[in-house]
């Protein structure tokens, strides 16, 4: 069978399908995404009409929107093929409007992932049996660090330390490292060997010294009647200060993360009340009710510059 996936680049979330896929098919081609860029990837698929190669196509962690949700639900030679797992607040208006596409926030485990509602439908189809322990682990730690709950319902640090393992190893090394790991090791319950504790506590000790330097450079300003705290920083340090000023308790209600490289803004909430979905969707973007992003408009980031000048200087 000749799979095509889409999915999102930036975390463990999105990676988690890509090697659940390649444990399950022979032949996958997969796209990584940032969270705005799915749909001019899928329009390069449908334009050179490559889209029609494939037996499946996957988009999971990702939300894909109209046109190109009504072109599929019309094309003949796409139905049946097309398959979409998502679990964003933002898209709960297309909940149920195709029967294609799959948003699921929530069940009786706990709150939804990308690589946890992949994972339920490629195990539905047979593609993975409840004897592989160490892969069924696998999505598990993958589901709790992206909704947090390996923090706030278990205190378990396995999800974060997977996290930080591939943060320290990088995209394909990871995507590699745990497809060779799951498929030696399937029936077993899922540990890091010696090696994979090393790379760990190496990136520990090199998160800490950066979240305390970036919690020195924080502005804070009122945006949209709440304390916001602004600040320029490189994306994979995004949930470590964000969880960094949780825990210290820092006196504002959402941290606003610049990431110039990616033209992204990343929105958290620490204070637990304050949903930043809706600050990302009043500047553009989208997410969760704790966790959002929107890209970099010109008009956006303009205004947060002039709030950092406005602060330096009242500060000056």
């Amino acid at each position: 069978m000749n799979v095509l996936l889409f999915t999102h680049i930036s975390d463990i979330d999105g990676l988690g399908s890509v090697i659940l896929a390649k444990l399950a098919f022979k032949k996958v081609t997969y796209i990584l995404c940032e969270t705005f860029e799915l749909q001019e990837k899928v329009n390069d698929f449908f334009s050179n009409h490559k889209i029609y190669q494939y037996d499946r196509i996957y988009i999971t962690d990702l939300w894909l929107e109209d046109p190109f949700l009504s072109l599929i639900a019309k094309d003949k030679k796409l139905k049946g093929k097309v398959f979409i797992f998502d679990h964003h607040e933002s898209f709960l208006s297309y909940q149920d409007k195709y029967d294609f596409a799959f948003l699921n926030i929530q069940n009786e485990k706990g709150k939804c992932s990308g690589t946890s509602l992949f994972y339920e439908y490629l195990k539905k189809e047979g593609y993975f049996s409840f004897q592989e322990k160490c892969i069924e682990n696998f999505v598990e730690l993958t589901r709790r660090y992206d909704t947090w709950e390996w923090k706030n319902k278990y205190q378990d640090e396995k999800p974060h330390e997977l996290s930080l393992l591939f943060d320290a190893i990088g995209i394909e090394n990871y995507i590699n490292f745990m497809y060779e790991k799951l498929q030696k090791y399937k029936t077993d319950t899922f540990s890091f060997n010696e090696e994979e504790c090393s790379f760990i506590q190496n990136q520990i000790q090199k998160i800490n010294k950066k979240v305390k330097t970036y919690s020195q450079h924080i502005y804070v300003k009122e945006i949209l009647s709440k304390k916001a705290g602004i600040v320029f920083i490189d994306y994979e340090y995004r949930n470590d200060l964000t969880q960094y000023l949780r825990d210290i308790k820092y006196p504002i209600d959402f941290l606003i993360m610049i990431v110039l490289e990616k033209e992204t803004i990343s929105y958290r909430s620490i204070n637990e009340n304050i949903n930043v979905r809706e600050v990302a969707e009043f500047f553009g973007g989208k997410g969760h009710d704790t966790a959002a992003s929107s890209k970099i408009k010109k008009e956006n980031l303009n205004m947060i510059i002039e709030s950092l000048l406005e602060f330096k200087k009242n500060v000056d």
